[in-house]
């Protein structure tokens, strides 16, 4: 268990591309909390850094959620406004009257070995999308509603390759292939591989198949992350707390989704054309 960490640096970390020497910004408290004033504070080379308010809250969810939810709005109108990008890098929540810290923040994860036999063998000119929205999911960890997105457009898209197999087999007399989207959810934890991120994550998903874990998210993540339209039900927005973190949790089911039916695609492509199927990268 950590007992420590360098919050003083995670502060300082803190960076923008908007100048200025600093900011106050009102805002309406919820349930009759009043109006609140946050700080938009710059760090040492006068770039708009980190944001301090007060809040009454429950608890650390609580509070976190309520600072999110106050000023993610007014991040995304200083943004629109600066035409820059703006993101919430790290949250800190400190109980006044005990002093006891939370911090949550988006870190770069461990360093993995490069893959053998990157170039060779990886790649197909139909498959280069699919491996570039793999990529980008994986690039924006502080965006969930687009990582969400980035995965689930390869469970939208991939299901047309294994259309086409069927298409030729029937041309060909021949039994219809498997379909990769039967493969399922393994049934609980214990049969995740090590390196599955956030196995909690697939709680509600164990058990399904591929084909019944793209519907379920259909119109829940992906059309209220995709479309917005006022008036919509299952709107996703990213200045919404509950969104954010619904949009969060899906990512990891998605993200393993994805990968299961990448490197089937890939192999099965490898192998009609002839060339050695390289063993996927850990």
């Amino acid at each position: 268990m950590t007992t420590a960490m360098n919050i003083p640096a995670l502060i300082a970390a803190g960076d923008s591309l908007l100048e200025s020497d600093g900011l106050n910004i009102d805002l309406h408290g919820a349930n009759g909390a009043g109006r609140l004033t946050a700080a938009v504070l710059p760090n040492a080379d006068g770039r708009l850094a980190r944001i301090e308010l007060t809040v009454l809250a429950d608890g650390f969810a609580d509070a976190e959620q309520m600072a999110l939810d106050h000023m993610s709005m007014v991040l995304s109108r200083i943004a629109f406004q600066a035409d820059v990008a703006v993101e919430v890098g790290a949250i800190v929540v400190v109980e006044k009257a005990s002093q006891i810290v939370h911090a949550a923040a988006t870190v770069v994860g461990a360093i993995q070995p490069a893959p053998m036999n990157a170039v060779e063998g990886w790649s197909t000119e139909e498959l280069g999308p699919f491996l570039a929205a793999y990529r980008e999911g994986l690039n924006n960890p502080n965006a969930p509603l687009y990582q969400a997105l980035s995965f689930y457009k390869i469970l939208e898209g991939a299901p047309a390759f294994h259309t086409r197999r069927v298409r030729a087999a029937s041309r060909a007399g021949k039994p219809p292939p498997i379909d990769p989207f039967d493969a399922a959810i393994p049934a609980d934890a214990s049969l995740l591989s090590e390196d599955v991120w956030n196995r909690d994550a697939f709680a509600p998903y164990f058990g399904l198949s591929f084909t019944d874990v793209e519907a379920k998210v259909r119109t829940t993540i992906r059309n209220g992350a995709a479309h917005l339209k006022p008036g919509m039900e299952n709107l996703r927005i990213a200045d919404m707390t509950d969104d954010v973190r619904a949009c969060r949790a899906i990512v990891p089911v998605l993200r393993y989704v994805a990968r299961q039916i990448i490197e089937g695609e890939l192999a099965l492509a490898n192998a009609a054309a002839g060339a050695p199927i390289p063993s996927p990268p850990n």
